[in-house]
């Protein structure tokens, strides 16, 4: 299935991306965009702390609540992305892929009473978890597909002070920093 490749081409961008860069670095992130035919998917990938507030694993209702808030808030492509009205791009999946602990396990399960490990190893462990957010969309008229404006992100997560872009394209490739006063790309 040609979304399949494109979630692959996409998913393998952000592997190059941590390769270069090598760092954890809050208030930036990383949007990937695999385009091919009439489907588009976008993956963003940033630091939990700018998504959910803390990178710890949430250990309290209000933190549990707080994190699934935020997923939520993640998910909500129209209110982040804003794609040219022309392609008629519609959403066919909004999701969270789990990459760390936070999805994985509870605290509670990783240690008892006889482990070895102390809670501030748990925590270290922890400190630069990150999320991972997938898009996809299914375009009625793909090459009206010229452009991408992320101002949503910033308004929602204002933690991010910066986001490179990363796209394969029909057409080739691009790449541009977005910010919240230069939001958009075009192609």
């Amino acid at each position: 299935m040609k979304l399949t490749s494109i979630a692959l081409a996409a998913s393998l961008l952000p592997l190059a991306a941590h390769a270069q860069l090598g760092v954890h670095e809050h208030g930036f992130g990383q949007l990937n965009l695999a385009q091919s035919d009439d489907r588009l998917v976008l993956e963003l990938f940033a630091p939990a702390a700018d998504i959910v507030g803390f990178e710890h694993n949430p250990a309290t209702g209000e933190e549990r609540a707080a994190y699934e808030q935020a997923i939520d808030k993640g998910l909500n492509a129209a209110a982040l992305f804003a794609l040219p009205a022309a392609a008629g791009c519609v959403l066919q999946q909004a999701s969270h892929i789990a990459t760390d602990e936070h999805d994985e396990h509870d605290e509670h399960d990783e240690h008892d009473e006889h482990d070895e490990h102390d809670e501030h190893e748990h925590h270290d462990d922890l400190a630069h978890s990150d999320i991972n957010l997938r898009y996809a969309w299914l375009c009625s008229q793909p090459e009206a597909l010229n452009g991408l404006n992320a101002a949503g992100l910033f308004m929602a997560f204002p933690g991010f002070h910066r986001i490179e872009f990363q796209g394969l394209l029909r057409s080739g490739q691009t790449a541009a920093t977005l910010t919240a006063e230069q939001p958009e790309v075009r192609w």
